[in-house]
């Protein structure tokens, strides 16, 4: 009897043990949520659709067996603030494989959400060229402006939707391997982006992930022509930078 007892007792100890394994190994799987423009797509500068920082973030994630679940799903080529915050109002659905996932339900499932947007945003302004000229927007830090009330109102949104790590992409240089001269003449509009959003972030509890200097000391990590996507070496460094980011915080925990 007293035998038969033991060994109760120790199937009921070592079921306990497995629940806890379980809990604790699932609580330490990550919920990975891309969102943004192209860079989170994964444009290439032939406009091929390769892998993004975000699928080398994947990749990382999975290495280490600690992934649960990775979509770039709700990013899309040419967003803007306002087109991302409208997905979220709507709460917009895809598939993702079999399952249909929403927007809303994505984000507050997400142990890490990066964001890249913004840029579309000023190039819409600026209206690429090889000849553009700052001095003809006498508006444009007013317009800047109005971008940062967008992505404003997109930060609070995604903070109400996720209360988890919240990685928020710099703005860089796009013109720094194909002209300096176009690259100076953005650069002061970039560099007070940069801070606006910045702010933002700290406001919001978010982490800022600088990208613009970056760039600017790897010029191989842009094409040496008038085009705005990074190479493939340029999105692995992004991602190396915003893992450096995730491991700081998230998997800290």
């Amino acid at each position: 009897m007293k035998r038969r007892y033991k060994l109760l007792i120790g199937f009921i100890i070592t079921g306990i043990i497995l629940v806890v394994i379980f809990f604790v190994t699932k609580d330490r799987k990550v919920y990975y949520l891309s969102l943004g423009d192209s860079l989170a797509v994964g444009q290439m500068p032939d406009n091929s659709l390769k892998k993004s920082y975000g699928d080398y973030i994947k990749d990382y994630l999975e290495d280490r067996n600690i992934l649960e679940f990775y979509t770039k799903g709700f990013a899309k080529n040419g967003y803007r603030s306002t087109d991302l915050l409208n997905d979220i109002n709507n709460n917009k659905k895809i598939k993702e494989g079999k399952k249909e996932i929403t927007i809303k339900n994505a984000l507050i499932k997400a142990d890490i959400v990066t964001v890249s947007i913004g840029g579309n945003d000023l190039l819409y302004k600026l209206n690429l060229s090889s000849s553009i000229d700052i001095t003809e927007f006498d508006d444009i830090y007013s317009y800047v402006d109005e971008v940062i009330g967008d992505i404003n109102k997109l930060l609070f949104e995604l903070r109400k939707n996720c209360k988890e790590q919240i990685i928020v992409l710099g703005l860089y240089n796009p013109f720094t391997s194909f002209s300096p001269k176009l690259a100076n003449t953005v650069e002061p509009v970039l560099s007070y982006a940069n801070l606006k959003i910045q702010d933002l972030t700290k406001k919001y509890d978010m982490t800022f992930v600088d990208m613009h200097d970056m760039f600017l000391a790897n010029p191989s990590y842009l094409p040496t022509y008038l085009e705005i996507h990074p190479t493939a070496s340029g999105y692995r460094a992004m991602s190396k930078k915003i893992i450096s980011a995730i491991d700081k915080k998230t998997l800290a925990k």
